[in-house]
């Protein structure tokens, strides 16, 4: 009971001096609450004791699984995400393509391959046009460029 009882004056006093010490503002009030909710459990700490109950949560017999759904459905949002992201990054630098983002199913997500169609460039010019492409991609992922594939003008 006497820790108890020490640790709500030691709260106290910490709080007096938070109180100093902090400037006023929009941090303080974020401050201020976090500060109340520690005051809460310091003094609530002591109540399952003093109503003589085990509180002890046991996890034994309960099994987790891996929602399979949910993390396929957010490989795709990722890879889909990222393929427009990249199409918008190339259009900035002047190259309309179709970009394909196909990731590697581990965790984190990697990126497994990276197709692109350039749409707006002629056959003629696939070797200068691929290598520039290629770089701009493995410049904004920072993925290995022998996973981007290339194709102009098709």
């Amino acid at each position: 009971m006497g820790v108890w009882i020490m640790s709500i004056v030691g709260v106290i006093c910490l709080g007096l001096l938070l109180e100093i010490v902090l400037p006023e503002g929009q941090t303080a009030k974020y401050v201020k609450g976090a500060f109340s909710l520690l005051v809460v459990f310091v003094i609530a700490a002591p109540l399952p004791n003093l109503l003589g109950k085990d509180w002890k949560l046991n996890l034994d017999g309960y099994s987790f699984e891996v929602d399979e759904d949910y993390i396929n459905s957010t490989y795709a949002a990722f890879s889909k995400n990222s393929g427009d992201d990249l199409e918008k990054y190339l259009l900035e630098s002047g190259y309309v393509c179709d970009v394909e983002v196909k990731l590697k199913e581990e965790t984190p997500a990697a990126y497994a391959q990276i197709d692109v169609v350039v749409r707006n460039f002629r056959a003629q010019v696939e070797d200068v046009v691929s290598e520039r492409i290629r770089k701009l991609i493995v410049e904004k992922t920072g993925c290995d460029g022998n996973i981007v594939s290339v194709t102009v003008g098709r």
